[in-house]
């Protein structure tokens, strides 16, 4: 196993730059969409429970691959050649790395083969790196053999039946009505990705603006204090100036600030 994959590999996980507000309120907005398509035609009566962790799992699936932080740590591990995924697999001795090289090519394959296909340009768009391309049979049947050796493996590495292993047993046993279901959300995750973008964009700017202004307020004031102290000492007229400006400039950026100037006569 290339060691720049297992380096990846055992990076921080998800979401380290997100408060937990945004993903809540994005996961929450994800889960709906696959619950409503859902209730479409041909899809699962939202009356059942019995596969509501995958709806679960679904959600934080389409989350996390809207994040470059799920690419780079994920398309190591991805390939189009099954006898390489299980090459892959054979050569690290990590049951939790078997198992994750599992379950990300399934999860590739199926995202792949309902979110962006049949328009490989959003994949690119949307930060999914590898060729987008119609599915053959042959990766269908793939995308099931991961899940259940995904599921197999987290199984095996707990010694116990798990949850996550039930779920991805669940999407493996049913992977076209899963396939159809996200098929269905496609409108929807794309129109959540330009709003999350977007927001997340609009919410960095207020950060750094936040930031400039608090940088710049310390600034002044240690100017200012440089400045009084000087004035203090010497009661040079020039200083005076100085002093009256950067006590306005304070005031603009601080409503809290205050100084009185009654001092300077």
């Amino acid at each position: 196993m290339d060691e720049n994959k297992t380096q990846n590999f055992d990076a921080p996980y998800l979401y380290f730059g997100l408060s937990s507000e945004d993903r809540e309120s994005a996961i929450h907005f994800l889960l709906e969409s696959i619950l409503k398509a859902k209730d479409r035609p041909h899809g699962l009566s939202r009356k059942l429970s019995f596969d509501e962790d995958v709806n679960i799992y679904l959600a934080h699936l389409l989350f996390a691959i809207s994040l470059p932080e799920y690419h780079d740590m994920a398309d190591p591990f991805l390939s189009t050649n099954t006898d390489e995924v299980f090459e892959w697999v054979r050569e690290t001795e990590d049951p939790m790395l078997r198992y994750f090289i599992f379950k990300v090519n399934a999860d590739h394959l199926l995202v792949q083969s309902t979110i962006f296909n049949p328009n490989p340009q959003l994949a690119k768009r949307f930060s999914f790196k590898k060729d987008v391309k119609e599915e053959t049979s042959e990766e269908r049947l793939a995308a099931i053999l991961y899940y259940n050796q995904a599921s197999r493996c987290h199984a095996g590495v707990y010694d116990k039946k798990t949850g996550v292993g039930e779920v991805l047993g669940k999407i493996a046993g049913q992977f076209d009505v899963y396939r159809h279901i996200l098929t269905g959300v496609k409108e929807d995750y794309f129109k959540f990705i330009e709003c999350f973008r977007e927001q997340a964009f609009q919410q960095f700017l207020v950060k750094l603006s936040g930031y400039e202004r608090e940088h710049l307020r310390g600034m002044r004031m240690e100017k200012f204090l440089e400045v009084y102290q000087q004035w203090l000492t010497t009661k040079a007229p020039e200083l005076k100036a100085k002093i009256l400006h950067l006590t306005q400039e304070l005031s603009q950026l601080d409503p809290q600030f205050c100084f009185d100037v009654s001092k300077l006569n």
